[in-house]
């Protein structure tokens, strides 16, 4: 009922998506015309460059599209540029190392509405553009031969919130309808990983697409995941959202932040075992550097927040640089600091003169609409309203600090920013049953819009709580009521904890811990408060 399902017709539809799903593509503006360009490639026996973004989302579009396309005697050129040395987005580089490899056509996933220039550079020569991409166009749009972006006006699509992979499945789905073929439901393993990784809001016709991938990730053919499986300790006769968010994704997402995006691709897409295992071990080494890196670069920007804050209040919006971020952790870092101050907050990589920004948002500031604001300091930005992106020169930072800030001042002025948490219900532990926890289960996958079950309880006792992690960031606890005891974990709140607290009230959520056949529920914390004896 708090969430707005508050008709039997509503949860019927909630928990059983209509048969409608996936939509028809053809219903996206653009749709039409990118389908006649790409059926005359086919026809012709073109070769296609794919180009996408180096994240989760934009390394499974672009392997939707490859796996969609070679089926039909496509061949297909990947294309992922390196975040460090190229950046986001569709390059004049990149569109002359695919037509020096043959390309004649190039299909962009998760970029391209902002890249106008580097269209009109394929057009000149005589190289076609199609680009998917669901981010928000700046002044002006690309010349290509077609543009599919929910965001765009003009077509009559009933789901506006398809992330990269989405798109790339919608354009697929298009051809093969377009054909009259059957598409291979395998391409929707890999448009769950991209919408689970790009956290959009899980409703529609992307709950559709992530509860049907599950189905098939668990039961997946593909060596590379199936070795990921095993080093990340994922049991698939449980596999749920959360399970890929926090054990699957960060590594395949430690290649684009660490080296290169390609090993990901590669990884998803190989038939080789041996192949499959040498590049899931080069991933598990990348995500452990990754995850030193964030941890080092995350105490460096809280030092300087608090370092800008000492004499007063914190600022509307939070800006960090330093020498110990770097661009494949930036936009961890600005996540971070976002969620623990509850403040719009952009970190920054420092690189020879100029400065990279990633920025996260809070949903009642549009961070995008503040840097469109900015647009004349910046080499280069884009992005949407809750996470964005630029490249600024070094000197410009003190001019950009005060825009945003006073565009945050604007925004955010009447606001409490103090954190808050949506609480479902007030329960006592002894309400967590098996039982419940399975019911819950029902309203999976969780994600924006569709958010895991959140509950307070108040006067646990604590037992036993211990440091874990290898920095020993987070928490253990082991929490009675009455007779019976509860384990709880708080990850990245162990400088909260005074040791010897007796009592706490808390907030998390609900979930069930399997190891070696045996289940026990566990509780998230994600708050927790002392309370007097």
């Amino acid at each position: 009922l708090n969430r707005g399902i508050d008709t039997a017709e509503k949860l019927r539809l909630f928990l059983e998506p209509p048969q409608r799903l996936p939509y028809d593509p053809l219903r996206i503006a653009g749709m039409d015309r990118a389908l006649q360009r790409l059926y005359r490639a086919i026809s012709r026996e073109e070769r296609v460059g794919v180009f996408g973004d180096f994240d989760v989302d934009g390394v499974t579009g672009a392997a939707i599209v490859a796996e969609g396309l070679e089926p039909l005697g496509v061949s297909v050129v990947p294309y992922l540029p390196h975040r460090t040395e190229e950046g986001h987005g569709l390059s004049v580089s990149a569109v002359d190392q695919l037509v020096a490899q043959g390309v004649t056509l190039i299909i962009t996933v998760d970029c391209g509405v902002t890249a106008s220039d580097e269209v009109a550079h394929a057009n000149r020569l005589g190289i076609d553009v199609i680009i998917t991409d669901h981010h928000l166009p700046q002044s002006g749009l690309p010349d290509a031969a077609a543009i599919i972006d929910p965001m765009l006006p003009g077509g009559s699509y009933p789901f506006q919130d398809l992330c990269g992979a989405g798109l790339a499945f919608k354009l697929v789905q298009g051809i093969y309808e377009y054909h009259g073929q059957p598409w291979a439901t395998r391409l929707l393993e890999l448009a769950a990983l991209g919408t689970i990784a790009d956290q959009v809001s899980m409703v529609d016709e992307n709950r559709y697409l992530v509860q049907q991938g599950l189905a098939s990730l668990a039961q997946t053919q593909r060596p590379g995941l199936l070795a990921l499986y095993r080093l990340a300790g994922v049991d698939t006769a449980w596999l749920d959202a959360e399970t890929l968010a926090f054990q699957v994704i960060p590594r395949l997402n430690s290649a684009g932040r660490m080296g290169h995006a390609l090993d990901s691709y590669w990884l998803l897409t190989t038939t080789s075992p041996e192949e499959a295992g040498a590049l899931a071990q080069r991933l598990e080494g990348l995500n452990q550097d990754r995850r030193d890196l964030t941890e080092r670069a995350v105490a460096e920007a809280r030092e300087e927040v608090r370092s800008h804050s000492a004499s007063g209040a914190l600022p509307a919006i939070l800006l960090v640089a330093s020498r110990g971020i770097t661009r494949g952790v930036a936009g961890l870092v600005a996540g971070r600091l976002a969620d623990t101050f509850h403040r719009p907050a952009v970190a920054m990589a420092m690189e020879d003169g100029y400065l990279v920004g990633s920025g996260r948002s809070i949903p009642e500031f549009d961070l995008f609409e503040a840097l469109t604001g900015c647009q004349d300091l910046f080499v280069r930005f884009g992005g949407h309203s809750q996470a964005a992106g630029f490249t600024l020169a070094t000197d410009k930072l003190p001019l950009l600090r005060e825009r945003l800030t006073a565009a945050a001042d604007t925004a955010l002025d009447t606001r409490d920013l103090s954190p808050t948490l949506d609480i479902d219900a007030e329960v006592k532990l002894a309400e967590l049953t098996s039982d419940l926890v399975r019911w819950l289960s029902i309203l999976q996958p969780f994600g924006p819009s569709n958010r895991q079950p959140v509950f307070l309880t108040r006067r646990a006792h604590v037992l036993e709580a211990r440091y874990m992690g290898h920095a020993g960031q987070h928490l253990r606890f082991k929490l009675r009521e009455g007779n019976d005891e509860w384990p709880a974990v708080a990850f990245n709140q162990a400088d909260r904890w005074v040791s010897g607290t007796p009592y706490m009230d808390l907030v998390y959520s609900v979930t069930i811990d399997r190891w070696r056949g045996m289940e026990r529920l566990t509780l998230r914390v994600q708050d927790f408060r002392p309370v007097a004896g």
